[in-house]
């Protein structure tokens, strides 16, 4: 049998939660608005010697990266679970109000990715698996619209369906349009419902 000694758990514990003390400084700071936070704000906020967040993180590509998969981990849990079965307008409706919630949690992380992921591949290869992670919800939530259309037609509504629901356009909304959250939800269901139920579209457009 082998015996664990508690000291070795007990550091490791304490490593895990500074580990995860250094990420929630870099998601607050950007949060608060601070798109670029440096290493020295980083381990200011969260308590920490700034030799410390080198000793659990590589450099600052390394954080950031853990850090939107932190975020697209919690996006995973704060999305609506939609049941495909659902009629349309159901779908659409609680679709719209998911990605809202979802992309307004987001917006200060965007903005602040936006900033490095030019010279990061790290945070390039985090933005493939939150647009796949997306696609994914759409196939799933939308497949009896996308079943029956040859490859070429589901894959053009999949990119409008990203088009307008998808964050680069939220962050228009919100920032270059000035809309309010809520505002910015009508705009995103009617641009689904356009896509997806143009008759009832129809009844109500833009």
């Amino acid at each position: 049998m082998t015996v664990t000694d508690p000291r070795e758990d007990g550091r490791t514990a304490r490593s895990r939660r500074t580990r995860t003390a250094v990420v929630d400084a870099l998601l607050a700071l950007q949060e608060e608005g601070n798109l670029a936070p440096t290493a020295q704000q980083v381990a200011a906020r969260a308590g920490v010697a700034l030799r410390t967040v080198f000793g659990h993180f590589s450099d600052m590509e390394t954080l950031w990266a853990e850090a939107g998969q932190r975020e697209l981990a919690a996006l995973v849990e704060l999305a609506d679970d939609i049941p495909a079965d659902l009629p349309l307008a159901e779908r659409l409706e609680r679709f719209a109000a998911s990605r809202a919630r979802v992309l307004e949690k987001l917006l200060p992380v965007m903005r602040a990715v936006r900033l490095r992921e030019p010279s990061s591949p790290a945070l390039a290869a985090n933005r493939v698996l939150f647009i796949a992670a997306g696609d994914d919800e759409v196939r799933r939530v939308f497949a009896a619209e996308l079943h029956g259309r040859d490859e070429d037609r589901a894959r053009r509504l999949l990119d409008a369906v990203f088009v307008v629901a998808g964050g680069p356009t939220w962050e228009v909304l919100r920032h270059d349009r000035g809309l309010d959250a809520d505002a910015a939800l009508a705009h995103v269901r009617r641009s689904l419902t356009a896509l997806l139920d143009p008759r009832s579209y129809l009844e109500d457009p833009l």
